[in-house]
């Protein structure tokens, strides 16, 4: 109960609180009631993460309860114990107790990665850590050797290369050498000696003596398309079938070592070999029973379940009306197709060999991805192993796809991922994530001049987009076509093949592209995102695409305090208007932003309305339609003014997911409470709470509750005070809200009264 008071608790040290309870008398093991919160879960961590010290100071005052956690004592209450949780305790501290270094060191080279990820965190602070963790190169524990060069890579001390360069001498795992090799070369040492032909087929012959990994009998060696170095000449097989064997011994679908190998391919091979190796994986993940299987199956049971089924009806009418005039053709069906979908086995154990496809063609990989996670999606693992080696990837739709999953996914956890992924991207590149994303936006093939050009060889066609981003295709007399033609005998049909699949892969491209970057200035709308002039007219504004999508939207320039200098649309021959026409010129050194209806006078709406309107611009989203109301009334920033107002479970699902929310998790016995919308870019959630419902969902009565605006989902304790949210998305969110409310039949005074539970 006291954890459930957030905004009572974050006020206190947890000393202070630890002295009102004993004076309450609510507990008689007082300090082990407040310390179990902290040291089963981080989830309360975050209250105190501006005055950590009302944290540490209680556990400091109290240390025979890490003491207890971490195994130096009995423990006498504490039960499920997280020791990240613990370790995360113990990094707050401003001097890590003497008596726990040595065990955290030891964590720090163990197999958990969260612990020794945690451990090693702690331990930074010591100096000359790396002098110790080089010794443990030297371990008789594999795991520790390799554990001890991924973490002397992070610390990046160059005094450490001389003691990996002995400990690659002396390795004879491949697994630890790899890991050392990945180290020297993070450090900066050159590792090209490594990397010659010659030296990577001797490591091939030698590792290909030895036993291969377990449960990969599935894969055919023989089918590995025949690639070349980026000097052209052809690459030994047996290199390559090494780097797979390597690759799932190492079991990390984004290895390091195995992308600096695939970089030494050309192009073309990285390519191929990319999309080898992925379409393996997904083949042998996705294997089914064969029709024939599925058929005889469903033809030994139908006649049994059959029987049941009319039983089940004859007992139970009520429960089993759908069962009253059931027929064996349709049972067969059911059975084949349970059949049909069974899995007969995984790829996932052999997910190292991921890291070779970092090299591939986005559009190859965006397509089977897509498809994988459409048809798959129950198989979260296998999904995100595939996306791991994308944030070693240069290529704007890999990188784009990345971007579109950050911000909306059906599942959190690849949701999760793909945020984690796109930020290594960024630090890689050395930009902000908002910078990445501006300037990795595919074209779809399209040149600056918005035209894709496809070479027949004697013949050219040229496609461009239409006013409505359909796409149109002309001959070089300028004639329009509906398609594009077969081959004439005296053109080479390989070119022609080519020029037809570059414009089927554009027109995929396109469609994802739309997709990603309507959502994606909707998003920075509502966060209120500001980009540099400079930028703005650089990646943003002559891009075939994108340059035409902000032509339906109206933008501020900022001057460098915030404050509006003019409002203004895009038009097509690139200069900029004003809702009344005049043409104007923007100052490099100001910013841009998104208009919105909370930003804006009510005169300045009106105006750019009638300016939409007269000039028949289609806006990509509405900009002007939520207005920002009075929000004083609101405390402890919960919006509760739709409280008691009525609709039905599947109304209100249908009206959230038009709007991009997704349901919240949901509790025992599957039951759930509400929507909600993440923005990436300001790391804040919007939970709209209802009566809630249950899985499988029923149309049943609900009842909408409240909204709030958090920056952990459900959090609603941590509400964020709305004078501390970007206007547009409080007006956007309380827009939402008021969106549901209205589609069911308003307020009802007997609300209580009309709900199932």
């Amino acid at each position: 109960y006291i954890y459930s008071r957030y905004d009572i608790v974050k006020n206190f040290d947890l000393r202070q609180i630890a002295d009102v309870i004993v004076k309450l008398n609510f507990y008689s093991e007082v300090e082990y009631a407040i310390a179990l919160q902290f040291l089963t879960s981080d989830y309360y961590h975050d209250i105190y993460e501006n005055e950590p010290y009302k944290l540490w100071a209680f556990f400091a005052e109290n240390d025979f309860l890490i003491d207890q956690a971490l195994g130096f004592a009995p423990p006498k209450v504490l039960n499920r114990l997280d020791k990240v949780s613990v370790i995360k305790i113990l990094q707050l501290f401003p001097t890590i107790p003497t008596k726990y270094v040595a065990y955290l060191f030891e964590l720090a080279l163990g197999e958990s990665k969260p612990v020794r990820y945690a451990a090693q965190h702690v331990l930074k602070r010591i100096p000359n850590i790396h002098n110790q963790v080089e010794q443990a190169l030297s371990s008789s524990k594999f795991e520790a050797r390799i554990a001890a060069a991924n973490w002397l890579a992070e610390l990046g001390q160059k005094s450490s290369i001389k003691a990996l360069n002995v400990a690659l001498k002396k390795e004879k795992r491949e697994t630890v050498q790899a890991a050392i090799l990945i180290a020297l070369e993070k450090i900066g040492e050159d590792i090209s000696q490594h990397l010659t032909p010659k030296k990577l087929l001797d490591d091939a012959q030698k590792g290909l003596k030895g036993k291969k990994a377990a449960d990969f009998d599935w894969f055919d060696f023989n089918l590995i398309p025949t690639l070349t170095w980026q000097n052209g000449d052809k690459v030994d097989s047996q290199i390559i079938e090494w780097w797979i064997c390597l690759a799932v011994k190492l079991k990390d679908p984004a290895n390091p070592l195995l992308t600096i190998y695939n970089q030494l391919l050309s192009i073309q091979s990285q390519r191929q070999l990319g999309e080898f190796i992925l379409q393996s994986f997904i083949k042998q993940d996705t294997l089914n029973p064969s029709l024939e299987e599925a058929e005889g199956k469903a033809g030994l049971e139908a006649n049994m379940r059959l029987r049941q089924y009319i039983a089940d009806y004859k007992r139970y009418p009520d429960l089993y009306p759908h069962y009253k005039n059931i027929t064996y053709e349709q049972v067969f069906e059911e059975i084949k197709k349970e059949t049909l979908a069974i899995y007969l086995g995984t790829a996932i154990k052999a997910k190292g060999m991921l890291a070779l496809t970092c090299g591939i063609e986005g559009q190859v990989a965006v397509s089977l991805l897509s498809s994988f996670m459409k048809n798959h999606y129950q198989r979260r693992a296998q999904i995100e192993a595939m996306l791991d080696p994308l944030a070693n990837s240069d290529d704007p739709m890999n990188i784009q796809l990345l971007l579109s999953l950050a911000r909306r996914y059906r599942t959190a956890s690849i949701q999760e991922k793909a945020r984690y992924l796109v930020e290594r991207i960024a630090e890689r590149l050395g930009w902000t994530t908002d910078e990445l994303v501006d300037r990795t936006i595919s074209t779809a093939g399209l040149d600056d001049n918005g035209l894709l050009t496809l070479d027949y060889g004697e013949r050219t066609f040229i496609a461009s987009l239409d006013d409505k981003f359909k796409w149109q295709l002309k001959n070089a007399d300028g004639e329009k076509i509906k398609a594009l033609p077969e081959a004439r005998k005296s053109e080479n049909a390989e070119l022609v093949k080519e020029a037809k699949k570059q414009f089927s892969n554009s027109k995929k491209e396109l469609n994802q592209l739309l997709t990603m970057q309507i959502s994606r200035f909707y998003e920075a709308m509502c966060a209120e995102r500001q980009w540099r002039v400079e930028d703005w007219q650089k990646y943003l504004q002559p891009h075939p695409i994108v340059g035409r999508l902000i032509q339906r939207l109206v933008w501020l320039e900022l001057d460098n305090n915030g404050q509006i200098v003019n409002s203004f649309r895009p038009t097509e021959d690139g200069s900029l208007i004003t809702n009344q026409d005049d043409e104007i010129l923007l100052d490099e050194n100001n910013y841009i932003t998104l208009a919105h209806s909370a930003l804006l006078s009510s005169d300045e709406i009106a105006k750019w309305q009638a300016h939409l309107k007269d000039y028949k611009v289609n806006p990509l989203f509405e900009q002007f339609g939520a207005l920002l109301s009075d929000m004083n009334k609101f405390k402890d920033g919960i919006i509760d003014d739709r409280l008691g107002w009525l609709t039905d479970s599947f109304t209100l699902r249908d009206v959230l997911k038009k709007l991009g929310y997704e349901r919240d998790n949901t509790e025992d016995g599957g039951y759930f409470y509400s929507y909600y919308k993440y923005f990436n870019s300001l790391k804040i959630y919007i939970n709209i709470e209802f009566s809630g419902n249950m899985l499988p969902e029923e149309k049943i009565p609900v009842v909408l509750y409240n909204l709030y605006f958090s920056n952990k989902k459900g959090f609603k304790d941590s509400a964020i005070a709305l004078d501390k949210l970007p206007k547009v998305l409080l007006a956007e969110g309380y827009a939402n809200y008021i969106a549901v409310a209205n589609a069911g039949s308003g307020f009802d005074p007997n609300w209580k009264d009309k709900l199932i539970w």
